[in-house]
């Protein structure tokens, strides 16, 4: 029995397909940012609200067999969740292993009674932890014999709170309050059982028609303290109206006192449910570009993007950034972009396909295509930088690119004031006018056109003015107005394009659709 154990315990953990199964199942069950989990939490509140509809509709119509398949099927179910619940719960062959090891390295004997022991406590801490009790109590009213237990299929709704992460965060507002809360508690407590004996001693007795027992002063206690006041018990004598008087100021201020503390609480939850979103969503997209730094060269970057229709989100700590992007609804996170792991969820190694480190700061810059580089050897890194001596350094830490702001601003200024009319018309025609667009258009691998001459690509025919290619072979130097006769497509070309944008999209359609003399 107990080489037997050892056996499977390693055989498991050798065994990747076991792992990959348990691993997939704990994903869907725990794991919020795993997409199947969206899907499974979705189907499950349905499941439950409807079971929860059938059996309203029990109460005056008669069960059709149908919905009985379909109570059965629901529970079948919830079996399985709660089964695979109890599975992932507890890693039992690592505990063997772990205790196995731990003998051996010890020279002692091998008890597997230990190993047991322990597993067999961790999957009985699952089984009677609150949610797992609910669980069953949601199974257990299907039970036809048992009529009496079908009103705990009520319990059924309290599962939702398994799949709904937004009111799971009511459970960790107590759990972080829980002082405050059960010094309330006692308060509250200590002001029933004084209210209560008062009305019970002084209108007791047959003095109070409407209090026999000590449960009705305990009961009046507790709508006079809640605010509730249903009136069917009313004090009759001064000293219970006294008592009521004292119970009603009372009761306000703990209202009040728990009003506060709950609303501060979720406040603060709110902006956590709001950062997991925007990463979830960061996680589901793709080739997007990452925005590292909000200010005004950022601001102006998100606008553009919009307008092109480029996928973005953007990476900041100032609370400027949030009002903004609230405003505007773009996909902002909170956090520190030098921090690798914001930067793997943000997706620096998935969905990104461009990186810009365009802070106020060159250091911070540096840092941040540092770690990006590290976790993503290929992805394209745009960095901005104000001093001329660093802009070698971003170089040599990874960045594809590198604008020097201050520079580029000094060499516009040199080209308006000596061709200003030149300078005003391109400027009309890229930033202003809304017509014409520059682009960039790819020969694709499987174009008809690659082998054939530039002219074969009847650019004029579209209206378009080509201004350059960039060859696949050298990707840092721009071949301006090249000789149609002459230059010779080859794929992944860049051709450098001015147009109206419905040209530009034909003209694309085209590279693809038509076969060029020589294809």
């Amino acid at each position: 029995m107990k080489d037997f154990l050892i056996k499977f315990a390693y055989f498991l953990k050798a065994s990747q397909n076991y792992y990959k199964i348990k691993h997939l199942v704990f994903q869907i069950l725990e794991d919020n940012n795993f997409l199947a989990k969206k899907y499974f939490d979705f189907f499950m509140i349905f499941l439950v609200l409807s079971t929860v509809a059938i059996l309203i509709y029990e109460v005056d119509h008669k069960m059709l067999p149908w919905l009985d398949t379909y109570e059965s099927v629901a529970i079948i179910i919830f079996i399985v969740e709660w089964l695979s619940r109890l599975w992932v719960s507890s890693n039992s062959r690592e505990v063997i292993i772990k205790d196995y090891e731990k003998t051996q390295l010890l020279n002692q004997p091998y008890d597997p009674k230990k190993s047991i022991i322990k597993i067999i406590n961790a999957k009985l801490a699952f089984i009677f932890s609150p949610m797992s009790i609910i669980d069953l109590l949601a199974i257990l009213p299907y039970y036809r014999p048992l009529r009496i237990l079908r009103i705990l299929m009520l319990f059924r709704l309290f599962k939702i709170l398994r799949y709904t992460n937004s009111i799971k965060q009511f459970k960790y507002v107590f759990i972080e309050k829980k002082f405050e809360f059960i010094t309330l508690a006692i308060i509250f407590s200590m002001a029933v059982v004084f209210g209560s004996t008062v009305l019970f001693i002084y209108e007791g007795a047959g003095i109070n028609p409407n209090i026999h027992t000590y449960f009705d002063a305990v009961y009046w206690s507790v709508i006079t303290i809640s605010t509730v006041g249903f009136g069917d018990i009313s004090p009759v004598t001064v000293e219970g109206r006294v008592a009521t008087l004292f119970l009603v100021v009372g009761g306000m201020g703990v209202i009040a006192f728990v009003t506060s503390i709950v609303t501060t609480s979720l406040s603060q939850k709110i902006v956590v449910l709001k950062e997991e979103k925007v990463r979830n969503e960061a996680g589901s997209l793709k080739d997007f570009v990452i925005i590292c730094g909000f200010g005004q060269m950022g601001k102006v970057l998100a606008d553009e993007f919009v307008k092109v229709g480029q996928k973005f989100i953007i990476i900041d700590q100032d609370e400027d950034t949030f009002a903004h992007s609230d405003a505007k609804n773009f996909i902002a996170i909170k956090a520190d972009a030098t921090d690798s792991t914001i930067l793997k969820n943000s997706g620096v190694n998935t969905g990104a396909t461009s990186l810009l480190a365009i802070t106020n700061s060159d250091a911070t810059n540096l840092a941040i295509i540092l770690t990006a580089r590290s976790i993503n050897p290929n992805i394209e890194i745009i960095a901005r930088t104000n001093n001329s001596n660093a802009k070698k350094k971003l170089l040599l830490a990874g960045a594809t690119t590198v604008i020097q702001e201050n520079e580029i601003i000094a060499l516009v200024s040199a080209e308006y004031i000596g061709q200003p009319v030149a300078f005003k018309a391109i400027d009309d025609i890229f930033l202003n006018y809304e017509g014409a667009v520059m682009d960039e258009i790819e020969v694709l691998g499987n174009s008809h056109y690659i082998g054939s001459y530039l002219q074969e690509l009847d650019v004029d025919i579209y209206n378009l003015t080509l201004i350059g290619i960039v060859n696949y072979n050298d990707r840092q130097n721009l071949i301006f107005n090249p000789k149609q006769d002459e230059y010779i497509l080859q794929a992944k070309d860049i051709l450098i394009v001015i147009g109206y944008k419905e040209s530009i999209i034909e003209f694309k359609i085209s590279t693809l659709s038509k076969r060029g003399k020589n294809g």
